[in-house]
Order: structure tokens, then C-alpha cells, then sequence
């Protein structure tokens, strides 16, 4: 009988333990998303690669819809490090690929 009800306590216990909750506080901003740019038309598909000054101006654009800045730090071939600041607060560091106008996180 003892181990019927461990077996059945067990499972709830567990259960139990790993809900949590995850929670922004009121003010707070969502981590940048990630994405495809303005200058591609679809995620991930250009249909050719974007000039570096091209690719400055899509990312600039696409974060200003968000309330976001774009700091450029660096760009190295195909890619852009940018810095994505809200106000002076640095909330992202990012690469974007100018051939396939992809974002992502470095941070």
C-alpha cells in the first residue's frame, strides 16, 4: 500500500516542482526579435546580397519600428555587428548577414 501511494505521490511532487513562471516586470521591453529584415522579402531570401550601406538603413529601419536604436560597431564582409540600444542602455548585441538578411543574437 506504501508503495502505491509513493508511486502516485511522486509523479504530482514532480509535476508540481517544475511549473514556474516567468514574468517581465511592467516597464520592461521584450528582447529584440529576430528576424527577417525590411530589405529581403522573405526570411532568409534575398535575391541578391545587400550592399553594406543597404543593410544599415534596413536594420535601422526595422528596430525603429520597435522603439529600438542600432549602433554599428563593425562589418566584416557579409556580416554587421551592430550594437540595439533602448535609450543608452545596450539591450542586444547582434550580427546580421547581408546575403540572407538574417538577424541574431550574439549577447
Amino acid at each position: 500500500m506504501r508503495y502505491l501511494l509513493t508511486l502516485a505521490i511522486i509523479p504530482v511532487l514532480l509535476a508540481l516542482s517544475t511549473f514556474m513562471v516567468f514574468a517581465l516586470p511592467y516597464d520592461a521591453k521584450p528582447v529584440t526579435p529576430y528576424g527577417d529584415c525590411t530589405g529581403c522579402g522573405k526570411y532568409g531570401i534575398c535575391k541578391a546580397q545587400m550592399s553594406n550601406e543597404d543593410a544599415k538603413k534596413a536594420m535601422i529601419k526595422y528596430y525603429d519600428k520597435k522603439g529600438l536604436g542600432v549602433n554599428i560597431e563593425k562589418t566584416i564582409g557579409r556580416f554587421i555587428k551592430a550594437k540595439i540600444m533602448d535609450n543608452d542602455k545596450v539591450v542586444d548585441i547582434i550580427i546580421f548577414d547581408c546575403r540572407t538578411g538574417r538577424i541574431r543574437s550574439i549577447y
